[in-house]
């Protein structure tokens, strides 16, 4: 009992945060963009704890459970895209926008931003779901607690906590959690090995092909790493953290700054998995970091860790709850049903908004056979859009009907692939990306040219008056 008491203390911890910033949400735009005023140093943080959710903890670990440290590879495509975030921030930032449809409607038309909405309340309802859905992994391993009893207590301190929050929170709490996932993994590290018999010893042991990190074909990590890059590189709570930041600057280097911390969490959560796995062969791989924190370690040094499962999996929840909840307000309910509604209403709309797509996410995680195989669909789904936005930064001849077309075919080629079962044992990500890129770079030749009005934004150096 004493991890369920930790893990209940945590988030009473948590809870307690969220109580005194919800006193200083002044409006809608303190709600979802922390009034533009997020510093590097939390920015950093909360980017941290947003990346590291459920698709590292889980997903990754129950890969690197099966296949060794080759699993880092599903993570490497998101450095990548982190890094590359690194050199459009500014971009991002002057912007000024709420979320990724936002940039889209702007640049093309508010069609493309609809089916773009779409995809995302899609994509990152499912992401919300996987974290539920660990979070009753790690009651289950603490306390006995039937995982399905676990997911829904942990659906409901997500919502309850996402509705009281809102970025402003969700920012500081996330600043928190992402030092207790750090300062957990660097104090756990050393004991995981020890319980391993020491580095050398587990090397002795261990299949080769397991702490070979370029183990397996170029196909099989591309076919995790590509979606991954695809979803970072578009993932919206990341832009809406980059739009928060006091300035350009700022969210730069707040974007800099994540990208080695988020490097050392997966690489320590793959290497735990890996050494977990020849500890404790033949359980569920999903469940790996949480059995190794609870049966190797010293309770509490294992309460630690536990505590940083708990942060990986709420501080990603929060914002993924938060993020579609946006484009339902701001992209949908304010763009095209009441434009002229007022400030209280507005955020009275997004709480409610929180409520409601946190029981379809926990609705949408009983269809899923494990927590990997929605990593991979939302990954894929959300990352469908990453044509389009790099079009909008980055290709003057991309048309309205250009972005419309690649957006929506990106949508539908995604969902086709999967329920065909992924033809000829083609990932689902290759077609979308390939499919969606020609469309918008064909349609977008047979139509006539954007006008200047439609470019000024994106491309400022060049429409300077």
């Amino acid at each position: 009992m004493i991890y369920l008491w930790a893990i209940i203390i945590y988030l009473i911890g948590l809870l307690l945060v969220g109580t005194w910033f919800y006193k200083k949400i002044e409006g809608s735009k303190s709600f979802m963009m922390a009034d533009r005023g997020l510093p590097w140093w939390v920015n950093s943080g909360t980017m941290v704890a947003t990346y590291i959710g459920a698709g590292s903890l889980i997903g990754g670990s129950a890969l690197a459970y099966k296949v060794g440290l080759s699993a880092v590879w599903m993570d490497a495509g998101g450095f990548l895209a982190v890094l590359a975030l690194v050199f459009i921030a500014d971009k991002i930032r002057n912007f000024e926008g709420y979320s990724t449809p936002d940039i889209l409607g702007v640049r093309f038309n508010n069609a493309t931003r609809l089916v773009a909405s779409l995809i995302i309340i899609a994509a990152e309802t499912a992401i919300v779901g996987y974290q539920m859905k660990a979070g009753g992994y790690v009651l289950n391993v603490a306390a006995g607690i039937d995982p399905k009893v676990g997911t829904i207590i942990s659906a409901i301190f997500i919502i309850g906590y996402t509705m009281i929050a809102g970025l402003l929170s969700v920012a500081y709490t996330d600043l928190i959690q992402g030092v207790t996932i750090i300062l957990s993994l660097l104090i756990g590290l050393p004991f995981v090995l020890q319980s391993a018999g020491g580095l050398s010893s587990f090397l002795s042991h261990v299949s080769p092909d397991k702490v070979n990190i370029f183990g397996g074909s170029f196909y099989d990590a591309m076919k995790v790493m590509f979606p991954t890059f695809c979803l970072v590189f578009v993932m919206q709570p990341l832009w809406q953290r980059i739009f928060a930041s006091k300035n350009i600057k700022e969210s730069r280097i707040a974007v800099i700054v994540s990208l080695p911390a988020i490097i050392f969490i997966v690489f320590v959560l793959v290497f735990t998995a890996t050494v977990g796995a020849e500890l404790f062969p033949g359980i569920n791989g999903d469940s790996i970091i949480m059995h190794v924190a609870k049966n190797a370690l010293p309770p509490l040094v294992g309460i630690i860790m536990l505590a940083a499962a708990v942060a990986i999996i709420v501080s990603t929840g929060d914002s993924m709850l938060l993020s579609p909840a946006t484009n339902i307000i701001h992209d949908i309910y304010q763009t095209f049903i009441n434009p002229k509604a007022d400030d209280r209403r507005v955020l009275l709309y997004t709480r409610l908004t929180v409520l409601i797509l946190g029981l379809l996410a926990y609705i949408q995680v009983q269809f899923f056979p494990s927590i990997l195989a929605m990593v991979i669909y939302a990954y894929t789904m959300e990352g469908g859009l990453a044509p389009a936005l790099i079009a909008s930064f980055f290709w003057k001849r991309a048309t309205a009907a250009g972005g419309f077309a690649c957006v929506l075919s990106a949508g539908i080629i995604t969902i086709v692939w999967e329920a065909l079962k992924q033809p000829f044992g083609i990932g689902t990500v290759f077609p979308t990306i390939f499919i969606s890129t020609a469309v918008l770079i064909i349609v977008s030749l047979l139509t006539p040219p954007p006008e200047e009005s439609k470019l000024s934004r994106f491309f400022p150096d060049t429409f300077a008056s």
